[in-house]
């Protein structure tokens, strides 16, 4: 809690110390989601520097998170022919990276370790 609040207190053009996330799919996935999941259970580095995240995988994604609440960034992203809506979230304790590809409903989730 007291780095979260740390990391709320830096001014805004600060940049933070990397997070990494382990992505897991979500239990119920539909079959057609499969495919993504080597992809994107790699590892996902964020980093945040004032209003804007920078997310990083050895899967293929690199983008720019915009923020849209208080430690809340989020992008829209396609890989390999789908849609996923990227959101991380550190509101909360622990922080969290999703990801949902709403077309065939499928869901990734990662928390901060």
């Amino acid at each position: 809690m007291a780095a979260l609040l740390a990391a709320m207190a830096l001014p805004a053009g600060a940049q933070q110390a990397p997070i990494e996330f382990r992505m897991a799919a979500a239990v119920g996935n539909p079959s057609n989601c499969i495919r993504y999941d080597s992809t994107l259970s790699r590892v996902h580095t964020l980093t945040v520097a004032g209003d804007k995240a920078v997310l990083k995988s050895a899967g293929g994604i690199n983008e720019t998170l915009k923020r849209t609440a208080p430690n809340v960034y989020k992008t829209t992203s396609r890989l390999a022919g789908m849609t996923l809506d990227i959101v991380a979230d550190g509101s909360k304790s622990p922080k969290t990276l999703t990801m949902t590809e709403t077309n065939l409903g499928c869901r990734w989730a990662a928390i901060a370790p």
